[in-house]
């Protein structure tokens, strides 16, 4: 059985329940002829590594490989005559996972919704260093892999900490997290990754965080004070019943520049008043709701942020305008080949689709892993990740396309 051909208990643990799901009979009467197969077989050099981890798989290389099996006749018989070129497969070097095991050491219930969990290795040896801003992959379950920003120490090295807010209205990856992340349990997940860097040479630098949007501001409070920045902090909830991580803003050394504004009580925040009095050097950080990022980003702009000092960070896809895709082409760089783009597929798609991987974590434009360099055309970037200095030479596979009906689009590949 495959994980999808399952029927997952949705109480307690996660576990399968005991109801047949997808019985799979053996057709042995089909009418088959080897011309006719794209099966594909993934010998050692193709073969995904034993890691619970997204991997791009060559579906052309698989079908290449399985077209020049040779029979088992043929293979003894090479093999007896000593003609082993090629028979065994180099295993390609898989020691450096992308992926930790680690142990959930802490789980504390800061809201009815929001939860922090803290990450140890298992034998109590130190996690690979981090930067203010990264993230982590977390492996939920075989059909959940999500992205939690990381809001602890990046000089504690002990331990990873990131806060989940249970989202009802979502696809289930958060729910299915409160219910058995608990202490104990043992877990797979990603080295830090970070999309939003500190930039550490600000003259001073403004926190803006809306909701569950605190948790990368306050890895980015702990590094500042750190390093002896100029800094301040600002919190945004609607209520206190339902801001996470009160107590912990109130703790470290920082505690003074912490600003909590509290929808319900009167004392929301005005970004305008905040962002006034721009000089030179002065960054500004924002994670939260998209309407929170927009009011925040827009009150930097007329005070005078240039594009480079605003910096955001999504959560989830905000509201899209009305697109309207159309065919294009992509330009390998690297190959002169030029592969076709549907109008109904992403860029992405058609490089799969050519038997030519890349890599692709969220398709939604939000995560970055798919970037790549753009050497010539002009696009219709998509994206949520890139700033527009950034787009001059760089787009996002999974969702940009070309501005134009019929465009060519050079990219380094």
């Amino acid at each position: 059985k495959w994980w999808w051909d399952l029927e997952i208990d949705d109480k307690g643990a996660y576990r399968p329940t005991p109801h047949p799901v997808n019985a799979r009979d053996l057709q042995t009467d089909l009418d088959l002829r080897y011309e006719d197969q794209t099966l594909a077989v993934y010998p050692a050099p193709l073969a995904p590594p034993p890691w619970p981890y997204p991997f791009p798989m060559d579906r052309e290389a698989g079908i290449e490989a399985y077209r020049a099996m040779v029979p088992p006749e043929v293979y003894k018989d090479r093999l007896a005559k000593g003609a082993t070129d090629g028979l065994a497969h180099a295993v390609a070097d898989h020691s450096d996972s992308p992926v930790l095991p680690v142990v959930v050491s802490k789980v504390e219930a800061m809201t009815s919704e929001v939860t922090l969990y803290e990450f140890r290795d298992p034998n109590g040896g130190d996690l690979p260093e981090w930067t203010a801003g990264a993230h982590l992959d977390i492996v939920v379950a075989p059909e959940f892999l999500r992205q939690f920003s990381m809001s602890g120490d990046p000089a504690d090295r002990s331990k990873y900490q990131i806060g989940v807010l249970r989202e009802e209205g979502g696809r289930g990856g958060s729910r299915l997290m409160h219910r058995i992340f608990t202490e104990g349990r043992r877990v797979f997940i990603s080295k830090p990754i970070n999309h939003f860097p500190l930039d550490e040479t600000a003259t001073r630098t403004i926190l803006m965080g809306g909701g569950i949007g605190i948790t990368p501001m306050i890895a980015m409070a702990h590094r500042l004070d750190a390093i002896g920045a100029d800094f301040v902090l600002h919190y945004s909830v609607k209520s206190r019943a339902s801001a996470g991580y009160l107590d912990h803003l109130a703790q470290p050394p920082w505690s003074d520049r912490v600003t909590v504004h509290v929808s319900d009580e009167g004392t929301r925040a005005d970004p305008a008043r905040i962002l006034s009095g721009y000089r030179d050097g002065w960054h500004v950080y924002t994670c939260g709701p998209d309407r929170f990022m927009k009011a925040v980003l827009d009150a930097a702009e007329k005070h005078g942020f240039p594009d480079p000092a605003r910096h955001l960070e999504y959560f989830s896809v905000p509201d899209l305008p009305e697109y309207q895709n159309h065919p294009f082409t992509l330009r390998l760089a690297r190959s002169d080949r030029d592969i076709p783009v549907a109008a109904d597929e992403s860029a992405t798609d058609a490089l799969a689709r050519n038997g030519i991987a890349v890599d692709v974590k969220c398709s939604d434009g939000l995560c970055g892993v798919c970037k790549c360099g753009l050497v010539s055309g002009a696009i219709e970037h998509r994206d949520f990740v890139l700033s527009n200095a950034q787009r001059a030479t760089s787009l996002i596979l999974c969702q940009s396309r070309a501005a134009r009906p019929g465009g060519i689009v050079e990219i380094d590949l």
